[in-house]
């Protein structure tokens, strides 16, 4: 089976692209318009496409907007991951401190000093288990960050890409039920 090289064109001018998103204007686009925006690039005449990326108030603005949101709700997760990462070495701290009060007696055994300094060490392994589970969630924190950030930004370029590189034509149906625009 041999697939198409052209996604049909639904979109042929600016008023038809309003009208399935459902807007007056692109001054002031939601983000969730924005990307249903970016669906429909591959099914828009590319002029159209480029034309209303331009009215965009400020392309660059909603990107740094958007990697700004997502880069804050990364600053709550990480500064909840503080605090429970204090919590869990604040409880490490206390049963050490508790250790080294028993281990300080004079009237305990060595047999007791030894199982002491062996829950000592059992305690500062778990906290560097911890510490290296949290820089392994970090790490992934990290890694989901560029992501976002590049999917942000090939979206729209994609659909632009897709429809430059494949052509249109008029077979499909507008989303709108208005045909005056097609």
């Amino acid at each position: 089976m041999v697939m198409s090289k052209k996604l049909p064109k639904r979109y042929v001018n600016e008023k038809a692209v309003k009208r399935a998103l459902g807007i007056d204007s692109f001054r002031n686009v939601s983000k969730d318009k924005i990307m249903e925006f970016a669906s429909l690039i591959p099914y828009m005449d590319k002029d159209v496409a480029i034309a209303i990326i331009n009215q965009f108030p400020v392309y660059a603005d909603f990107g740094k907007a958007t990697i700004e949101q997502y880069t804050q709700a990364c600053s709550n997760i990480l500064e909840k991951n503080k605090e429970s990462q204090m919590a869990v070495i604040n409880g490490y701290q206390t049963i050490l401190d508790a250790l080294a009060k028993r281990i300080e007696k004079e009237n305990i055994s060595e047999i007791e000093r030894k199982s002491i300094t062996e829950d000592m060490i059992a305690v500062a392994d778990k906290i560097a288990e911890a510490d290296l589970q949290n820089k392994n969630f970090l790490e992934r924190m990290g890694t989901k960050l560029l992501w976002a950030v590049g999917i942000g930004f090939v979206a729209i370029g994609a659909g632009i890409g897709i429809h430059s590189a494949f052509g249109g034509g008029d077979s499909l149906p507008q989303v709108s039920g208005d045909e005056e625009d097609r």
